[in-house]
Parts: C-alpha cells; sequence; structure tokens
C-alpha cells in the first residue's frame, strides 16, 4: 500500500524540504508511520512530533488522516492506515 505524507512549514525543513513524500508498507498504524518518519528524518523530527517528557504525540503539532484529525479516529495514534491515505502533519501556528 502507498501512503502520501504531506508536511508543513518548519516540518518540512526538518523532512529535507520535502513537500510530499510516498511511503510504502504492507500494514501500517499512524504511530509506526511517525516512527518510521522519525527514523528517517532524524532526531529533529523526532524532536518535533513527540513529547520526550510526556512519552507520547507532542501538542503542538497537527496530525490530519484524510483531513481527520487523528485524535478522532477510534484507535488514535493506533488507527491502521489503508492505501490512499494521505497524512498531513503540521505544526502549530500562533500569531495574530
Amino acid at each position: 500500500m502507498k501512503i502520501v505524507v504531506k508536511s508543513f512549514l518548519t516540518l518540512r525543513k526538518v523532512m529535507d524540504g520535502q513537500a510530499s513524500l510516498e511511503i510504502e508498507a504492507e500494514e501500517l498504524t499512524i504511530r509506526q508511520l511517525l516512527e518510521k518518519l522519525c527514523n528517517r528524518f532524524g532526531e529533529n523530527l523526532r524532536n518535533m512530533i513527540f513529547d520526550p517528557e510526556a512519552q507520547k504525540e507532542s501538542q503542538n503539532i497537527k496530525i490530519l488522516i484524510n483531513g481527520r484529525h487523528f485524535r478522532h479516529l477510534p484507535e488514535g495514534l493506533d488507527s491502521q492506515l489503508k492505501d490512499g491515505d494521505e497524512v498531513c502533519i503540521f505544526p502549530l501556528m500562533a500569531g495574530g
């Protein structure tokens, strides 16, 4: 199966400037996808996505699966991805 991952703003910079990339796998949860991305792009990405002290996802990012926030999915980060799913990862922004 193929999953499309889109990154935005500062996350894009950490992901080598890639706005979009395809990940292929037999089976993948959102959590496994995030781990795969962190292994590929390094500690800077890991520190943006995961809160090392809380041992969970950071409150400073938003992860949408086909336009739906992962927290609204029944299994959360452990939800299975399907072929063709689009995962968008945004850093939260502040401003006025």
